[in-house]
Parts: structure tokens; C-alpha cells; sequence
């Protein structure tokens, strides 16, 4: 039989169909209309679903990570826990690590975490497919929670919720906002995580009540697109054989995406064209260290467009990222959905500046384009699509 779920039934049954534009579950701590369920696992199956998941098989601290340690049954998604000799190690975890990225939007599982010293699961985003945490593209590290197992009764109620920032390849970055907290709960019972993840913060909850919220804003490090990686391996103090085998159990993992941001690089790119002569620049975007582009200065008529997928229709508030500087396009044109904008790009501040707000469909009919006018040098950053 399944595992209790008495929180999990609490979900309206009409969110568990993949293209819903209704809220996220009970754990969510921010509320609102215009949610889309974007990415999920129920883990319903007998095996897990590999076109949706990496293994985990890095060797790390006190365990190596093996793909045979994961199953999928009743309804569960199982990381068994083991003491054997494999890797050099003589305990072995594992996990899952979504091969889809995301960036903002709201996060959930539902997990059980095992008992006996000596293992450290997390259920947190970052950059990567499983073989390291140690990625070259590994800068933002999001971490839901981060609990240390213990053969303490009592003890097993710590959580650790917060924000990582690296510069890749291990190296740690200067910005790691976060905090380790007592729950009061029993962290070995089913209970619900989630990940409110905007633009300028991460709000983390459990069982819908929000313990912590950590600011991040683009200025402070780069947003990357990240993994979802839901893992458990042998960390801290070498793991207790008395407990053992053992496993931690999730229930389900969940995405939805409210709000779009299309950028000119990287994941974000996908709805991002261009037209006529443009270079890359050595000015900076939205969010940090971000490269922008420019239209031949002087030159009229090169355009830049940004598309995005929008997953629900609903009334948006359409921006674009103004990158201003002395030679900047001081009349750039922006249409979007009949409406016109100009922008100068020469005064004021390098910021979001709003082009009016839309009732949009779904889909890819709606576009941001930027024209350029010939005087100065066009830029082009990024569009966000934010629902209202």
C-alpha cells in the first residue's frame, strides 16, 4: 500500500493533469491565480522514468551514489541506503536529478527522511546531471532542504533551507544566504517542501507554513536554469551499520511556472531572434554578469525579438530590460501585441522598464520587438512576461 498521504490528498484532484493553469497545492506559500504545472513525477510507475531523470552516481564524502540504489513502487520513489563496499566507499546512496531546467516558478515534494546517523538528503536545485556536483555550469545551488540524519529520537527536527553561489567547478562564491532552523517536526514523517523561487528572493516552506526567505537578487549572483535533484548520501560522520539497509522515500515532485523571462543567451534564448548586424557587448545584463548585444551603431532597422511559450492565457505585464549608456539607441522602438513604446537608452538607470500590460493567449502568437532606429546602438537583454 502507498504511504499515508493524508496531506497529499488535500491537492485538488483538477491539478494533477500536466496542463493546468490553477494554483500549486496546499504548501503554497504565496498564493494567486495563473499557475501552469510544468513538471511533475508522481512516481506511479514500477521503474523510474529515465526520460525525465539522471541517477545520481558521483562519490562523495562517506558513499558512492549508484543508480541500482533508486526504485520506483506504490506510488514511492525510494533512495535505499546501504552498507556495501563499492566505488572505495563502504556505503552507497543515491538520487534523481531532472533532466529539464527551470529557473522561477514554485517547487514541491512530499518526503520521508530515514533514520540513523550519518546520511545527509536534500531535495534542492542546482546545474547538472548527476555524475558531480562540481559542474563547470554549477553557479546557483537553491537548496529546499538539506537534513542530517541521527539514531537521535529527538534530534532528527534540524533543517537547513537557503541559497549557495558558485563560481563553477566547486569554487564557492561570496553570496550564500541561508538558515538552519529546529522544524519542530519529526523530519522521519511525511511532511511537505516547497521552493518559491522569484526574481528578487526564494521562499522556503514546509507543510504550506513559510520558515525562511532568502533575498537574491540578480545583481548579487547569476540566476541560472537549474536541475531538480532529490538525493541522499553519506555525509558529515561515517554512517551508523545498525540502521542499515535503510531508505528515504519521496512522495511526488512538482513545478509550476506563473511568470516568463526570455533572455538573449543560455536556456532562456529559446524564444530570442535577430535580424541585421548585431555583436556581442562587454556591458552587462539583468542579472549578473549576463552578456547583452548590439545593432551596428548608427544602423536603422536591425530587430531583435524575444518569443515567449506562454503556458496559460491570462493578463500580463510586458518589461524589457533597458541597458543604458552613453551611446545607447536614445529612440528604440518596441512593439508589442499593437502597442508601440520608444525608449531612450541614454538617461536614466539600467532597469526593467514596463511596456504596458496585455490580456495574452497561450502559446507563441505574442512577441516583444525591438527596432532599431539608427541613432545610437540598440541593446538587447531581456523580456519578461509577468502575470497580473
Amino acid at each position: 500500500m502507498r504511504a499515508p498521504r493524508a496531506l497529499w490528498l488535500a491537492i485538488p484532484a483538477a491539478l494533477l493533469g500536466a496542463s493546468l493553469s490553477a494554483g500549486p497545492a496546499h504548501a503554497d506559500p504565496i498564493g494567486g491565480t495563473g499557475w501552469t504545472l510544468a513538471f511533475s513525477d508522481d512516481f506511479s510507475g514500477t521503474a523510474v522514468d529515465t526520460a525525465k531523470w539522471n541517477y545520481r552516481t558521483d562519490v562523495k564524502a562517506y558513499s558512492a551514489q549508484r543508480p541500482e540504489n533508486v526504485s520506483v513502487a506504490d506510488g514511492l520513489m525510494n533512495i535505499n541506503l546501504k552498507q556495501e563496499t563499492y566505488g572505495g566507499k563502504s556505503f552507497t546512496g543515491g538520487g534523481l536529478i531532472s533532466k529539464q531546467s527551470f529557473r522561477y516558478g514554485y517547487y514541491e515534494t512530499r518526503a520521508k527522511i530515514n533514520d540513523g546517523a550519518g546520511w545527509h538528503s536534500s531535495f534542492w536545485l542546482m546545474s547538472g546531471d548527476g555524475s558531480t556536483t562540481l559542474s563547470p555550469t554549477a553557479r546557483t545551488e537553491i537548496d529546499g532542504f538539506e537534513i542530517d540524519s541521527t539514531s537521535s529520537p529527538t534530534a532528527l527536527t534540524t533543517n537547513h533551507s537557503g541559497v549557495h553561489t558558485w563560481k563553477g567547478n566547486g569554487v564557492a562564491a561570496s553570496y550564500n544566504p541561508g538558515s538552519t532552523y529546529n522544524t519542530g517536526l519529526d523530519l522521519r514523517q511525511w511532511h511537505v517542501y516547497g521552493i518559491d523561487w522569484a526574481e528578487t528572493s526564494v521562499k522556503f516552506s514546509i507543510d504550506g507554513v513559510l520558515k525562511y526567505t532568502a533575498p537574491y537578487a540578480p545583481s548579487q549572483w547569476t540566476h541560472d536554469y537549474t536541475n531538480i535533484w532529490l538525493t541522499s548520501i553519506g555525509y558529515g560522520t561515517s554512517p551508523n551499520p545498525a540502521y542499515l539497509p535503510s531508505a528515504v522515500q519521496f512522495d511526488y515532485i512538482r513545478y509550476w511556472q506563473k511568470d516568463y523571462y526570455i533572455d538573449n543567451d543560455g536556456p532562456a534564448a529559446y524564444g530570442y531572434s535577430e535580424t541585421g548586424t548585431w555583436l556581442d557587448s562587454t556591458l552587462t545584463g539583468w542579472t549578473y554578469a549576463s552578456p547583452t548585444r548590439y545593432a551596428t551603431c548608427g544602423s536603422a532597422g536591425n530587430t531583435a525579438t524575444w518569443r515567449p511559450n506562454l503556458r496559460s492565457a491570462g493578463t500580463y505585464q510586458v518589461y524589457v530590460y533597458k541597458v543604458v549608456y552613453a551611446n545607447s539607441d536614445a529612440n528604440a522602438r518596441y512593439d508589442v501585441a499593437g502597442t508601440t513604446t520608444y525608449v531612450n537608452g541614454t538617461s536614466g538607470s539600467s532597469g526593467w522598464v514596463s511596456l504596458g500590460t496585455f490580456s495574452l493567449p497561450a502559446g507563441t502568437s505574442t512577441a516583444v520587438k525591438l527596432t532599431s532606429s539608427g541613432t545610437g546602438c540598440a541593446r538587447a537583454d531581456a523580456v519578461k512576461f509577468v502575470q497580473v
